[in-house]
């Protein structure tokens, strides 16, 4: 019986120690569309080990990760021991898109960084946006990133590489390539493969829900042939 990616990211695997060239990358492309300040309460779905707590923690009022993998929760945890506005969340991982444990919150900015192409199918996408529109404030931020709306795996590859290299990391982004294509991320792409939703699928979605939402003109990660997705609450 194959393994979905729930198991991969509950697990300890190969993006443990190479993700944060990619979110620092992120970090300081994103400030362009959203500023958090000291009054803003945010939500990271699919924080990982924490990189948006590490970076905001002192810029925000609140800063709430939710994950399914319990040891990235536990490393959040630990790094963030003495900040109290930082909190980590279980997500159940047969039932993530459940956000009862946020039910008394509202948030003004809300972050799901390169987690949408690990979903089933788009209508787990609908219910995503229909739960956490409930947890929104009013004027509320909604920044959906890195979502594969083309087949063009070869490209990203090689705007990966160019990126590492410009960053004097050639040989880092060598070493990952390999150690993804000979890993259990390989196999569990095999059996599980992306999430891929176009862009004219993206705007049927948003207007199905009543969501005023842009696709921003910069890339905000390494794979720049992905799409990000602004949506502005009322």
């Amino acid at each position: 019986m194959s393994k979905n990616w729930s198991d991969f990211w509950r697990q300890k695997n190969e993006f443990d120690n190479s993700m944060g060239v990619n979110y620092n990358h992120f970090l300081e492309r994103v400030k362009k569309y959203v500023v958090p300040h000291k009054e803003s309460v945010v939500l990271d779905i699919g924080s990982g080990p924490g990189n948006l707590e590490d970076a905001w923690h002192d810029k925000v009022k609140e800063i709430h990760g939710v994950d399914i993998s319990e040891r990235y929760n536990a490393i959040g945890r630990e790094k963030h021991k003495d900040h109290p506005n930082v909190f980590f969340h279980d997500l159940p991982a047969n039932d993530y898109l459940n956000f009862s444990m946020l039910r008394e919150k509202k948030f003004d900015l809300i972050i799901v960084m390169s987690v949408l192409q690990y979903y089933r199918n788009k209508e787990e996408v609908v219910r995503l946006l229909e739960n956490i529109r409930l947890l929104t404030k009013p004027k509320a931020q909604i920044l959906l990133c890195d979502l594969i709306v083309q087949h063009s795996m070869l490209k990203e590859v090689f705007q990966v590489f160019w990126e590492y290299f410009r960053a004097g990391k050639f040989f880092s982004a060598l070493s990952l390539f390999f150690r993804l294509r000979f890993s259990t991320y390989y196999d569990y792409k095999k059996d599980n493969g992306f999430l891929m939703l176009s862009q004219e699928e993206w705007k049927k979605l948003l207007a199905q829900l009543h969501l005023k939402a842009t696709f921003l003109d910069q890339p905000l990660t390494l794979q720049k042939s992905r799409k990000n997705i602004l949506i502005s609450m009322d």
